[in-house]
């Protein structure tokens, strides 16, 4: 009997332990999912796109640039590149900046038709919603729509991020690898891939005494 009563005791606590365990489960899955805007950045959003860095930054594998670089001077200059030469979207939940995506061109005629400079960035709180997806199929649709002036979004991502396979379901294209190119946080020198995406409408625009 003492045998019968021990092991039903056993068997009720992992029971137990197993709804338990299956509960919290739920309950964070349920927390994740969350319902958010998302809308063209202004220069208001400097000091939360500031504080989305650091976070992103400080996660393993999140961003190229460490936490200490994400100075005022740098997210005032991506901001303000965005604003003037590129396109900048950001994800909302309840008034707090969760993600954005931002590509600008560089100061050259020769690519004025090029988004190259920017990046997309999740909070990781809230990575798993499809954040990043709809942020970069704002920016693609603006371009497509709006933007004609744009053939190439180009983007460089590491050859290890499952990214690529985000990044390949929106169109781009992989076009080449830069093996070794970034050093990561334990030290380990990794490859990035390059890809692009390409404007279906396109109006090239002829630029005078270009050389």
């Amino acid at each position: 009997m003492k045998d019968r009563f021990f092991i039903t005791t056993i068997t009720l606590f992992l029971i137990t332990l197993s709804s338990a365990i299956k509960t919290e489960s739920t309950m964070q899955k349920e927390k994740t999912k969350i319902e958010y805007s998302i809308r063209k950045g202004v220069i208001a959003d400097k000091d939360q796109l500031k504080h989305l860095h650091i976070k992103v930054a400080t996660t393993s594998g999140g961003l190229v640039r460490s936490a200490d670089e994400m100075t005022d001077e740098y997210i005032t200059s991506i901001l303000t590149e965005s604003l003037e030469r590129g396109i900048i979207f950001v994800a909302e939940h309840n008034n707090i900046v969760i993600g954005s995506v931002f590509k600008y061109k560089e100061k050259l005629k020769a690519l004025e038709h090029v988004l190259y400079e920017g990046t997309v960035l999740v909070d990781p709180d809230y990575q798993g919603n499809g954040i990043g997806t709809a942020l970069y199929s704002h920016l693609l649709h603006q371009v497509k729509d709006h933007r004609p002036d744009i053939l190439r979004v180009n983007l460089k991502v590491r050859a290890s991020s499952p990214a690529v396979r985000l990044y390949e379901k929106l169109g781009f294209q992989k076009e080449g690898e830069y093996k070794n190119l970034v050093i990561n946080e334990n030290g380990q020198l990794e490859t990035v891939v390059s890809m692009a995406w390409f404007n279906p409408n396109f109006a090239p625009i002829k630029f005078k005494n270009m050389c």
